[in-house]
């Protein structure tokens, strides 16, 4: 009992007072509508049977007490781990609290019924006292209301108990039986609102006829078909909104996805259909950013570019002649600076290095095909095709030139456009994108004599003349050399300094 009373107490303090009070004042109007209609039926038993029952008023008194306080006890009894999950989720299994919570409204509904059937048995024994006619009519006629404030009571409950649904299962669901299927519902809430007052009117027009009532029930008809109006209404309405809302709820969410807000995710408070419906969209949404993610950390390894083709794509092994223009970066003096710092001061160094490059590249439309140690290459042209690729490749170089002077750590700069093999290289488990051509080894060459020029960067004399004129001019002609490996004579370039015009 000290149990009871702490949970009453929770009770007070929460949503709680406000379901118990809906719940129970549904049933009270629904009792005293149907007392008041049986006591006014044209027939003499009635009469007789309140005048042989001098306390009849009282005793109606008494049995509403006695239903308020057993449904307030049964309710709280069987309710009572719920109101404990709300103070100490941590101490109960979800899985016991998702089905206790989502089957709230069945419950309830049974609660109810076991209430009104003590009614009605306690009313037909002391109707049958007198009359055993009046006995069937006061079963019968009690028998269709309490039906009706069931479900009712059930509709009612399913609504308000939303939001503590909504927090049990807030992760998934994948059960739809804990509730009754969606057709079953309406078809149910038709039957029980509209059907049962229906129903009645049949019985009352069937009565006369035989004599088991007297004349006027014109009334009574009246009463029945207003009950019907205003049962049916609340029923269809719970009903209605039973699967309205969560549609509302989702229409409402894939538009906020339209709209690029992948946070999406919607309360799962239904026990039916569409309690998996609302899980599957969630599901979903997890799903989307997931890949969202995996593209982020796979753009961060292999470029966007590469990354978003791939997931585009199926990419298999092999590769494509493309013409492209290649970056080739290598720091100056990495091996002396390792051995005089940290690795922690070396890895600082190099990323604050790396991020101005990766910086400049993507700002030129290329991408950072790969990071070997302190070296980098840089494509202009693939996977993706860019337009004027090489002028594109040497005003990347010529702003990495002035970016990179400030930085402790310098590099040499080598560009070259050519034709190379561009694809997927590596074996079916593993495979990188990447160019393999003449233009990628010697723009690695160019790199070498970069490192001992002014500038530190350098092109050739082909690679040059297929840039525009307007880049052509920010680039000044040097000696021929012949690179190593290579037995013919390459000319050289590098950018002239900056001149007034360029800087603004």
């Amino acid at each position: 009992m000290r149990r009871l009373l702490r949970a009453a107490s929770w009770l007070m303090h929460t949503n709680w007072p406000v379901y118990a009070a809906l719940v129970l004042g549904g049933n009270l109007l629904g009792a005293v509508a149907i007392m008041t209609f049986v006591r006014f039926l044209p027939m003499t038993e009635v009469d007789e049977f309140a005048r042989n029952t001098p306390h009849l008023g009282v005793i109606g008194i008494v049995y509403l007490l006695f239903a308020i306080a057993v449904g307030m006890l049964a309710t709280i009894t069987l309710f009572r781990p719920v109101l404990d999950w709300q103070r100490h989720p941590e101490n109960y299994d979800p899985n016991m609290i998702r089905g206790l919570v989502l089957r709230i409204p069945a419950y309830q509904a049974v609660i109810t019924a076991l209430v009104w059937g003590i009614g009605i048995i306690t009313a037909a024994v002391m109707a049958l006292n007198s009359s055993l006619r009046l006995a069937v009519v006061m079963t019968v006629s009690t028998t269709l209301a309490g039906m009706v404030i069931v479900l009712l009571t059930y509709l009612q409950a399913e609504n308000l108990v939303r939001p503590i649904a909504a927090t049990a299962l807030a992760r998934r669901f994948e059960d739809s039986t804990l509730e009754p299927p969606i057709k079953f519902r309406l078809l149910t809430a038709w039957v029980m609102t509209s059907g049962l007052p229906l129903v009645g009117i049949i019985m009352l027009t069937w009565a006369r006829h035989s004599n088991w009532l007297q004349d006027g029930i014109s009334v009574h008809v009246a009463a029945l078909a207003a009950a019907a109006l205003a049962t049916g209404f609340a029923g269809t309405y719970y009903a209605m909104h039973s699967v309205v809302d969560p549609i509302i709820e989702l229409k409402d969410a894939i538009m906020r996805v339209r709209r690029g807000d992948n946070t999406v995710e919607v309360d799962i408070y239904d026990g039916s259909e569409l309690g998996v419906l609302q899980s599957g969209f969630n599901e979903m949404m997890r799903g989307l950013r997931e890949r969202q993610r995996v593209r982020e950390v796979f753009g961060r390894y292999v470029g966007n570019e590469v990354a978003q083709r791939a997931l585009d794509e199926h990419p298999q092994l092999g590769g494509e002649y493309r013409t492209v223009a290649v970056i080739f970066i290598d720091v100056i003096g990495s091996t002396t600076y390792a051995t005089e710092h940290t690795a922690e001061e070396v890895v600082d160094a190099l990323n604050k290095f790396f991020e101005v490059v990766v910086d400049v590249v993507h700002r030129n439309r290329g991408i950072i095909n790969k990071f070997q140690g302190d070296a980098a290459l840089a494509i202009f042209g693939a996977p993706s095709n860019v337009y004027d690729s090489t002028s594109m490749a040497l005003q990347a170089a010529r702003e990495l030139r002035l970016e990179l002077k400030d930085l402790e750590l310098q590099a040499g700069v080598g560009v070259c456009a050519g034709h190379v093999v561009a694809g997927h290289i590596g074996g079916k488990e593993r495979f990188e994108y990447t160019v393999i051509g003449d233009a990628v080894n010697e723009a690695a060459r160019l790199t070498e004599w970069a490192k001992d020029t002014p500038g530190r960067v350098l092109t050739n004399a082909a690679t040059l003349k297929t840039a525009n004129e307007a880049e052509q001019a920010r680039w000044t002609y040097m000696k021929s050399i012949e690179l190593r490996g290579r037995r013919r004579m390459t000319r050289l370039a590098r950018p002239i300094r900056a001149t007034l015009a360029d800087r603004s």
